[in-house]
C-alpha cells in the first residue's frame, strides 16, 4: 500500500496533463511511462499474478512499494478502465478487481478508518470513524481515547507515528464535536473546522462518506480567477473559473469544485481535497451560483463601478480591455442646453450631458449612476460613472444665471431674467465650451449694448442768469424716453425698458438712484414735463451730475459759466475802483474778481484767506464797485465787537465814498430806521440777535458775516437772527478752514445758499457720518467739488511771492460799556490831578508825573484787573482782551505761531491764565526769568507750541524768535522803536516766513491819541536811538490836554 505522502504526490502526477503516458497491456499486467522529476521517464509496471493481486516495478530511485509513479499509472488505469481489458484478456473473473479497491487492514499502519461529509449537516464538516482491528464503527470517541492513555501509561502500547497522527485527530474530533446524538456522526462546526481540516492531511485512510472512494490531497491552492467582459447587448459577461498551476496548469468550472463551507479555505474536485487561495465568503451570492453569470442592462456599470472594486479585494480579476476603460481617468461630461421659447417672454432650458456620445438628460436626486457607452466604431460597450460633482455645479450655475428651477428637470426665465439670459448668460456658456442648442428665434431678447443714459440739457432762463433750466431724459442714441416712463418701470422692479432702435435697455439702478438723489438736492420748481427750474447757487451740484456719468449738453451761455465755476478759468479782470485808495495786491485783485463773478451770477460764497491778507479789503472793493455799477443800496456788515471800529477806520480809509453806519451803542436806535440812507452798515453779533426785528425789514446788496463761525451753532439765536437777513447776496468771512468742521460748513452755507448743502439729516448721513467716522475719501471728494466753486481760501505760503516781508497792521477795539464807564471815572479823576496841580503851582507837570497820570488809562485799556483797586471793579470786562481771544484763537485755528508782546507783566499773566484754562501751550518769558536761552530754545525747536507771551522790556534784546510769522504788540509804548526792536525778534536775517505785525489799540482812549502823536513826531522818534528816549520826553502840556480829551 502506498504513504499517504506518495499517494499525493502520485494523485498530483496523475492529474497533470501529460505526466503519465498511454499505458500498454504486457503479457505480467500493464505498463506505462511517468514524467519524473530529474529524468525524463520511468518505466512503471503493474504487474498482476493469478490471485488478481498487484505488485509495482519501477525504475524510479525510490525506495517503496506504491511510489508516486505507480500510484499515478495505477490511478490512471483505473480511470480509462484499462484493467478490466487486461483481465478479460487472460480470463480473470470481476471479483478478482477487489484487491485494487480493497486494501489490506494490515497494509496499513494506522489503525483507524475516517470517512466524511460536508453535506450531512448545514454549516458543518462530519466525520465516521471505523476501528479497522475491532473491524467496527465507533459510536463514541471517550473509550477508545480513555484506553489509549491508560495504556501507554502502563507501556503497553507503542504507537506508530501514523497512530499518532489519528489519536491527535481523534483528540481533537473529541473536543469540538458538536451534540453527540449516538448515531456514530460526530459533527464539526464553526472556527474548529479548519483545525481539523489541516490535520486531515495526516490520516492514512480518508473516504467520502457516499461511496467509500478515498480522499486524496492536493498541495498546490486552487486560485479563483473572475473573468469579466462585455456583451454587443450591453450586458456585463462574468465567469468563475479555479486554477491550479502545479504540477501542471488546469482550470476547473466554479460548480465542479463542490466548497467545504463559504468561508473554509478547502474544496473538493474529483475525489482530491485543494486548499483554496481564495474563499466565497465576500462575494456576492448571486454570481457564485454558476460558473457563467450575465449582469444586464442598468445594473451593469453598478457591477463596473461598485461591486468590481470590492471583488477584487478577495479574488483574481481577468477584465477585458472595455471594462478597463471603465476605471481610466475619464474626461468630464460635455455640457448641452437645450434652449426653447414657449412663450414670447419666456425661455426654457433642458440640461443634457454628453458622456462620449451617449446624451444623458440632468435630473434631480433619480439618475442612474452609470452611462452605457457604444462605441459604432471599434463595435464595443463599456461605462461611465456619471460625475455627479459636474452635473449638479452646472445645474447651480444656470441657476445663478437667472433660469429657474421647474417642477421637472428643465429650468425657465420670464421677462427681465429671460433677457439677462440670452444677452448675458448664453455668451457665459459658450465661453466656458458649453453646446447650446437654440431651437427657437430669440434675436428680440436681446439686450442693448449700452445701458440707458440719464441726459440732461443746462440754460439760464432768463437774462438775468440767476436762474438756469434743467431738462433730463433718458435714451441711447437717436432713442430716447420720458424720464417718468422710466422711473415708472424702475419702481416696478423692470430691469429693462424697450426702446425702438435698440431693443431692450437695460435701467442704470445705481445712476437713477443716484440721479434722483442730487435732482432732490436741488431746491427747484418744475415748469414743465421733466424740466425744471432752480437757482443758480445751486449750480455746484451739476458735477456731482457729471461724476455720475450723467450726458449734460450746456447752452453757449450756460457753458461759459460752468467753464469759469467749475475751474475759475479766465475770470473777468476788472480794474480798480478809481474810488478805492488802495493798491491791491494780485491775490486781492484775484479775489475781487471772484467776489464779482459771484455777485454777476447771483451766487454767494466764502472768503476764508489767512488772517491778515485783507479779507476787509476785498470786500470793500466788491461793495465799492457794486454801487458804482448798480447805485446806492444799503451794504450790512456783521462782525465781532472788538472789530467793528477796525470795519469802519478800513471803510473810511480804502473806500471813503462809501456813507458808513456804526450801529452799535445804546444811540443805535435813532439811526438804526435810517439804514437805507447808508452804504455800509456795521453792526455786531450780539446787537444783530437784538435789532433782527427792524434789520430783516431791509433790502440789502451783500448781507456779509466776519468771522462767520460765529453761526456755527445752527441753533443758536445768532444763527437763527443772520438767516433772517434779506440781501441779494451773501458773503461769509473766515480765516479758519471751515471744511475742518463739517456741522460749522453746513450752517455757513444754510445762511449763504440754504438748501445748498441739503438739509442737515441728508448731509450728515452723506458727508458728515462717511468723513468724520469712516474717513470716506470718496465722499471728501465730491464735497470738496461742490463747495470749492464756493469757497476762496489762500494761505499765507499761496501768496508769498506778492508780500512784503512785514506786513503792520493797526487793530481797533472798543471798551465794553462797563469798560467805558471806568475808564470815563479815572480819566475824569486823571484830569482834575493833572490839570488841579498844574492849576495851583502854575507850572507844567513833570515828564515822569505825566507819564504815571497816565499810567491807569493805559491799565483800563489793558484790562480792569490791572488797576490796584480792582476790586471795587470785579466783572469788567475788557474789550482788548475778548478781541485778543478771538485773534489768538483764529491763529491757532490756521496753524500760525505768534509773539505776544505786552509792557505789563500782570497783563501777561492774564492771557496765561486764560491759555492754561483753554489747555493751549505757550512759553512764557518776562525779565524775572532765568533761562532765557533754554525758553527760547524750547519755542523755536517745539512746533505744536503756538504762542510766546514776552514782556516788552525782556524781549527787547539778545532774543532770536524766527519760529513764529505773527506778532502782537497788546499795548502801545511811548517809543516805537522799542516795539519795532521786540516785532525783530520774529522779523529778522534769516526768517523765511512773511510777518503779520498787529497794534492791538483801543479806539477814543489814549491809547489812539498815543499812536495819533507817534504818526506826528515821527521824524524825532526815527532818531531815537536810547529806549530811555522818544515820544515820553517830547510829551508838551498841550500834547497832555489831547490825550486827557475822551475821543467817544
Amino acid at each position: 500500500m502506498a504513504k499517504p505522502g506518495s499517494w499525493r504526490r502520485g494523485y498530483g502526477y496523475y492529474r497533470a496533463k501529460g505526466q503519465v503516458s498511454k499505458i500498454e497491456l504486457i503479457d505480467v499486467g500493464i505498463q506505462a511511462k511517468v514524467k519524473g522529476n530529474y529524468k525524463a521517464h520511468y518505466t512503471t509496471k503493474l504487474i498482476i499474478d493469478d490471485d488478481g493481486f498487484v505488485s509495482v516495478d519501477c525504475d524510479c530511485p525510490l525506495d517503496e512499494e506504491w511510489c508516486k509513479h505507480a500510484v499515478a499509472v495505477g490511478l490512471k488505469a483505473i480511470d480509462e478502465d484499462v484493467i478490466p481489458r487486461y483481465f478479460g484478456e487472460h480470463g480473470y473473473e470481476p471479483d478478482k478487481l477487489a484487491p485494487l479497491k480493497k486494501v489490506d487492514p494490515d497494509a496499513f499502519e494506522g489503525r483507524f478508518r475516517f470517512l466524511m461529509s460536508w453535506e450531512e449537516k448545514p454549516k458543518t464538516i462530519s466525520f465516521q470513524v471505523f476501528d479497522r482491528r475491532e473491524r467496527k464503527q465507533l459510536k463514541r470517541l471517550d473509550g477508545v481515547l480513555k484506553e489509549a492513555i491508560q495504556l501507554q501509561k502502563q507501556g503497553e502500547l507503542e504507537l506508530t507515528p501514523a497512530e499518532k497522527r489519528e489519536y491527535k485527530f481523534l483528540k481533537l474530533l473529541f473536543q469540538h464535536k458538536q451534540h453527540d446524538a449516538g448515531d456514530g456522526w460526530f459533527h464539526i462546526g464553526g472556527e474548529p473546522r479548519t483545525q481539523l481540516l489541516d490535520e486531515l492531511t495526516g490520516l492514512e485512510e480518508l473516504g467520502h462518506h457516499k461511496d467509500n472512494t478515498r480522499i486524496y490531497f492536493a498541495y498546490t491552492p486552487l486560485r479563483l480567477v473572475l473573468s469579466v467582459n462585455a456583451s454587443m447587448a450591453g450586458n456585463v459577461l462574468v465567469s468563475f473559473h479555479w486554477h491550479v498551476d502545479e504540477p501542471y496548469p488546469d482550470v476547473f468550472p466554479l460548480e465542479e469544485v463542490q466548497l467545504l463551507g463559504r468561508a473554509l479555505p478547502w474544496g473538493y474536485y474529483k475525489n482530491t481535497l485543494f486548499p483554496l487561495a481564495h474563499t466565497l465568503r465576500y462575494l456576492p451570492t448571486y454570481l457564485t451560483r454558476s460558473t457563467f453569470y450575465d449582469v444586464r442592462d442598468a445594473e451593469g456599470g453598478k457591477f463596473v463601478f461598485e461591486e468590481l472594486p470590492k471583488i477584487r479585494h478577495h479574488v483574481e480579476v481577468e477584465q477585458a480591455e472595455v471594462i478597463e476603460k471603465a476605471f481610466l481617468e475619464q474626461e468630464p461630461p460635455k455640457k448641452r442646453l437645450i434652449v426653447r421659447r414657449p412663450e414670447k417672454h419666456v425661455v426654457r432650458a433642458e440640461l443634457e450631458f454628453d458622456y462620449e456620445g451617449t446624451k444623458v438628460e440632468y435630473s434631480k436626486g433619480h439618475e442612474a449612476p452609470y452611462v452605457t457607452v457604444t462605441n459604432k466604431k471599434t463595435e464595443t460597450i463599456y461605462w461611465l460613472k456619471r460625475d455627479k460633482k459636474v452635473e449638479d455645479k452646472s445645474y447651480v450655475y444656470l441657476q445663478n444665471l437667472g433660469l429657474e428651477p421647474m417642477q421637472t428637470n428643465h429650468l425657465e426665465a420670464q421677462g427681465d431674467a429671460a433677457i439677462d439670459f440670452i444677452s448675458y448668460g448664453c455668451p457665459k456658456l459658450l465661453k466656458h465650451k458649453w453646446f447650446l442648442d437654440i431651437t427657437d428665434e430669440i434675436q428680440d431678447l436681446t439686450a442693448a449694448d449700452y445701458p440707458l443714459k440719464i441726459r440732461g440739457n443746462l440754460d439760464f432762463s432768463s437774462e438775468s442768469v440767476d436762474e438756469f433750466t434743467l431738462t433730463v431724459a433718458c435714451g441711447i442714441g437717436t432713442d430716447s424716453v420720458e424720464i417718468d416712463r422710466v422711473q415708472d418701470a424702475f419702481v416696478s422692479g423692470r430691469k429693462y425698458i424697450h426702446l425702438e432702435n435698440h431693443g431692450w435697455a437695460e435701467i442704470p439702478l445705481k445712476e437713477i438712484l443716484q440721479f434722483n438723489q442730487t435732482l432732490n438736492a436741488f431746491d427747484k420748481v418744475n415748469v414743465g414735463q421733466d424740466t425744471y427750474k432752480i437757482k443758480t447757487f445751486q449750480a455746484g451740484l451739476i458735477s456731482e451730475l457729471q461724476d455720475q456719468g450723467v450726458e449734460l449738453q450746456m447752452s453757449e451761455r450756460f457753458q461759459a459759466f460752468w467753464d469759469l465755476i467749475s475751474a475759475f478759468r479766465e475770470l473777468e479782470q476788472l480794474p480798480i475802483p478809481e474810488n478805492v485808495n488802495a493798491d491791491l495786491r494780485p491775490y486781492q485783485k484775484h479775489g475781487f474778481n471772484w467776489l464779482w463773478f459771484l455777485y454777476t451770477y447771483g451766487l454767494n460764497g466764502i472768503l476764508a484767506d489767512d488772517m491778515g491778507l485783507g479779507k476787509t479789503l476785498q470786500t470793500l472793493v466788491a461793495i465799492q464797485h457794486a454801487k458804482n455799477v448798480d447805485g446806492s443800496q444799503p451794504n450790512l456788515i456783521v462782525c465781532p465787537t472788538s472789530v467793528v471800529y477796525n470795519w469802519i477806520n478800513e471803510a473810511r480809509k480804502f473806500t471813503p465814498e462809501l456813507k458808513v453806519l456804526n450801529l452799535t451803542g445804546s444811540e443805535r436806535h435813532h439811526s438804526i430806521k435810517k439804514i437805507g440812507d447808508y452804504d455800509l452798515v456795521v453792526t455786531s453779533y450780539a446787537l444783530l440777535r437784538r435789532d433782527i426785528k427792524i434789520l430783516r425789514q431791509f433790502q440789502l446788496r451783500f448781507a456779509v458775516l466776519d468771522e462767520s463761525q460765529h453761526i456755527k451753532n445752527l441753533q443758536s439765536q445768532t444763527a437763527q437772527a443772520a438767516k433772517q437777513l434779506k440781501a441779494h447776496h451773501r458773503l461769509a468771512l473766515s480765516g479758519t478752514p471751515l471744511e475742518n468742521r463739517l456741522s460749522e460748513l453746513w450752517s455757513a452755507f444754510d445762511f449763504l445758499m440754504p438748501g445748498f448743502l441739503l438739509d442737515l439729516d441728508e448731509f450728515r448721513y452723506r458727508f458728515i457720518t462717511p468723513i468724520e467716522e469712516k474717513n470716506s475719501i470718496d465722499a471728501e471728494r465730491r464735497l470738496r467739488k461742490q463747495i470749492a466753486p464756493f469757497i476762496l481760501r489762500r494761505l499765507k505760503r499761496d501768496v508769498a511771492k506778492d508780500l512784503p516781508d512785514k506786513i503792520e497792521n493797526i487793530m481797533y477795539c472798543d471798551l465794553t460799556d462797563e469798560q467805558q464807564d471806568l475808564y470815563l471815572d479815572v480819566l475824569e479823576r486823571t484830569r482834575e490831578e493833572v490839570f488841579g496841580k498844574v492849576n495851583a503851582d502854575g507850572k507844567p507837570m513833570s515828564q515822569a508825573s505825566m507819564l504815571s497820570s497816565l499810567l491807569r488809562l493805559r491799565q483800563v485799556c489793558c484790562h480792569p484787573k490791572l488797576l490796584k483797586d480792582f476790586i471795587e471793579h470785579k466783572g469788567v470786562e475788557s474789550g482788548k482782551f475778548n478781541a485778543l481771544k478771538d485773534m489768538l484763537e483764529d491763529i491757532i485755528d490756521e496753524g500760525h505761531r505768534v509773539l505776544l508782546f505786552s509792557q505789563f507783566v500782570e497783563m501777561l499773566d492774564i492771557v496765561k491764565k486764560w491759555l492754561e484754562v483753554e489747555g493751549i501751550p505757550f512759553c512764557y518769558l518776562t525779565g524775572q526769568t532765568k533761562d532765557r536761552e533754554a525758553v527760547v530754545n524750547k519755542f523755536n525747536n517745539t512746533d505744536s507750541i503756538p504762542i510766546f507771551l514776552i514782556s516788552l522790556k525782556a524781549g527787547g534784546t539778545g532774543l532770536n524768535l524766527t519760529g513764529a510769522d505773527y506778532v502782537i504788540h497788546y499795548d502801545p509804548w511811548w517809543n516805537p522803536a522799542v516795539e519795532e526792536q521786540a516785532t525783530d525778534r520774529a522779523h529778522r536775517i534769516g526768517q523765511t516766513k512773511k510777518v503779520f505785525v498787529y497794534r492791538l489799540i483801543t479806539r477814543g482812549t489814549v491809547e489812539e491819541k498815543i499812536v495819533a502823536l507817534q504818526h506826528e513826531k515821527r521824524s524825532l522818534v526815527d532818531s531815537v536811538i536810547s529806549v530811555d528816549r522818544g515820544l515820553s520826553k517830547s510829551l508838551s502840556f498841550d500834547d497832555l490836554k489831547d490825550i486827557l480829551t475822551p475821543g467817544f
